[in-house]
């Protein structure tokens, strides 16, 4: 083995990875990106010196603070996080391949390979010859080239953009960069035989378990992979063993694991109950309901895996109302059969010497990982029933299986041929995943391109009509948002989608083609129904701020202020009503009050940059100026801010 040109080859591998990422390098802030951008810790960079613990995702949230520290919302310096996350777990997912692919006796794949590296060292005096030999006689001679193609695929597998290029699954790499860390520390106590050493490697697992666990709750099935693989692949000192006593041996040091484990679970479960968004008391969907749905989804998603076409920001997928449905009971019956399978494989192939025994073994491994990666977005209910970052690591596990038999296969036309068919293979094989990543890449830029892509492949779902629309204003285009917020009411009640988000947005978009009487119009009729409803009362304040119907303006304002105390945009409103009426002071006390309940908000501070402006106190007009630029490009307050301060501060210098 050639080990500068397997370095090279990954160097390659990683460089290509990076390139394939490249179109969405400068995308925007999609769908809950934004919602980053409206939290205060996000600014306040030592929030997690405190009890950072008891927040969602909180690793997550401390790369999010360090990335707004050192370029604000500049998008660039995001993605290349999340780029460069992903390059890590591609990285480790290849160690992790090199250990499966051994443990599994494919070793006989190097064989050829190690003996004549071992042969050529013997004459260069490295002691690699050595080594060699050792590996041999422990069984762990690594198929390296196989491990890597299956790191390829993985790397440049587009059913990854969802969870590289959308900022927010940033949480699904982060995970599973310290899953596989944790796996392959627990692989390394598998090979320990001194009780010291395996306390040190069980409490350095239990920290990458820890961060896992800070980062996405996805990392909870780690100690029970670490266990599967010690009955499908035990090492090599232990095949001889029945799995009953493998299982035995790691039970105890097991324990620590699973028990943070269930904590954190129940911790997680308790902290969105009531969220609309997770958790097991969903209005729309029951636990069994939830489960009977997954039953539908996990053979497309294997589909997907294999075959990645037709990927969708959103997919149009209802909720299962009965394990009796036809769609149920077939997805039901692919997955049992294919676990059923698995089971079948590991005893009859358990011990069995062989390449093909090998494959058999891997195969079983990588469908239960995929199953296990899968199972807690599979069994506790979810908003969204099928969602593609969800396959983000599971995916190694189908690669593997895939990988290992076809590289078997080839060994069948012999060590020269078998080497050259086989490298094509994995060149085309990886050279087109890889354009397509690129290519759905390009969906990623913008949330015109996201949405509208959206549009074409799932037109009957509601909600992709409101973001698809939500785009489309912020793109300026208000008369195509009009008809897309207009489509969604069309298709119906949609229970991720408030009814009340949409008159809110289809106002803002009349307002803006000021067809004010239109925008009232709506927002009456929708308050008529729902009268306490505070933030739908503040639009229709701005309707009347902006036709200069001041004391019905307030008066809203000041109903939604009742309704909702703390609610900044009431004060915002009012803060207007008291600028068009000429009291600067008054005007700038609401928005200071404003600022000071929301502080994410850039609106209130460049409206105080305004009044300070108007006032004759350009210095301070600056300070508030500048603030207000710390927001999403797509905020029409921020882009106001940055053009006042270009033209009233450049003498104070660029902004920061």
């Amino acid at each position: 083995m050639n080990r500068k040109l397997l370095w090279a080859g990954l160097a390659a591998l990683l460089i290509a990875t990076f390139g394939a990422y490249v179109p969405s390098i400068d995308g925007e802030f999609q769908y809950d990106d934004q919602e980053i951008a409206k939290t205060t810790w996000v600014r306040d960079h030592t929030w997690f010196l405190g009890d950072w613990g008891e927040m969602p995702r909180p690793l997550t949230a401390v790369t999010f603070s360090m990335n707004h520290a050192m370029s604000g919302f500049r998008p660039r310096v995001w993605h290349v996080t999340n780029i460069l996350i992903h390059l890590s777990v591609v990285v480790l997912a290849w160690r992790f391949s090199r250990q499966i692919l051994a443990r599994a006796g494919l070793g006989g794949l190097a064989a050829a390979g190690a003996a004549e590296g071992a042969q050529q060292d013997k004459w260069k005096g490295k002691g690699k010859a050595k080594r060699a030999a050792a590996a041999a006689r422990a069984g762990l001679l690594v198929p390296e080239w196989t491990a890597l193609a299956a790191a390829a695929l993985f790397a440049v597998h587009p059913l990854s953009t969802e969870a590289v290029s959308y900022i927010s699954q940033r949480s699904e790499a982060l995970a599973s960069a310290f899953y596989l860390g944790g796996l392959l520390v627990l692989f390394s106590w598998d090979r320990a035989s001194d009780t010291g050493r395996r306390g040190l490697l069980l409490a350095a697992a239990m920290g990458f378990q820890v961060l896992g666990l800070k980062a996405k709750p996805i990392a909870a099935t780690m100690p029970f992979v670490w266990l599967l693989a010690a009955i499908v692949l035990p090492p090599p000192l232990e095949r001889d063993l029945p799995w009953t006593e493998r299982l035995k041996r790691r039970i105890g040091w097991a324990l620590p694991l699973v028990a943070y484990t269930v904590r954190d679970a129940y911790k997680a479960v308790a902290q969105v109950a009531g969220s609309g968004h997770a958790g097991f008391d969903l209005p729309f969907v029951t636990p069994l309901q939830y489960v009977a749905t997954q039953m539908r989804a996990l053979p497309i998603y294997v589909r997907l895996v294999l075959f990645p076409s037709g990927l969708n920001a959103d997919w149009l997928f209802p909720f299962s109302r009965s394990f009796l449905e036809p769609g149920v009971l077939a997805g039901a019956a692919f997955v049992l059969s294919l676990v059923a399978a698995a089971v079948l494989l590991v005893r009859r192939f358990g011990r069995a010497e062989g390449e093909w025994p090998a494959v058999a073994r891997v195969a079983a491994f990588g469908w239960l990982f995929f199953l296990g990666m899968l199972a807690t977005t599979s069994l506790v209910p979810l908003r969204d029933p099928f969602v593609e970052h969800r396959l983000y690591l599971a995916t190694l596990g189908l690669v593997l299986a895939v990988t290992a038999t076809v590289a078997v296969a080839l060994r069948r036309l012999g060590p020269v041929r078998g080497r050259v068919v086989g490298a094509v293979l994995a060149l085309v094989a990886v050279g087109g995943l890889a354009a397509a990543t690129a290519v759905r890449n390009e969906v990623w830029q913008s949330a015109l391109a996201l949405w509208g892509d959206a549009s074409k492949k799932a037109p009957e779902k509601p909600r992709i009509w409101v973001n698809y629309g939500t785009a489309l204003h912020f793109a300026g285009r208000f008369d195509e948002a009009v008809k897309a917020y207009d489509k969604s009411l069309a298709l119906g009640f949609d229970p991720t989608v408030p009814l009340e988000l949409v008159v809110r947005n289809t106002a803002l978009a009349l307002v803006r083609l000021r067809r004010y009487d239109e925008a009232r119009a709506r927002l009456v009729t929708y308050l008529q129904r729902a009268p306490r409803d505070g933030a739908t009362l503040v639009i229709l304040a701005l309707v009347e701020v902006d036709t200069n119907r001041l004391d019905d303006a307030e008066r809203a304002a000041r109903q939604a202020l009742a309704l909702d105390p703390g609610a900044s945009r009431p004060y915002q409103i009012l803060g207007q009503v008291q600028e068009k009426r000429g009291d600067l002071q008054g005007a700038y006390d609401a928005f200071t009050t404003a600022s000071r309940v929301d502080p994410s908000d850039p609106l209130p501070v460049f409206s105080m940059g305004r009044i300070e402006e108007k006032r004759g106190r350009i210095a301070e007009a600056c300070t508030w100026y500048a603030r207000a630029t710390d927001a999403l490009a797509r905020s029409s307050a921020a882009r106001s801010a940055a053009d006042a301060y270009r033209r009233l501060c450049s003498n104070r210098g660029a902004l920061p």
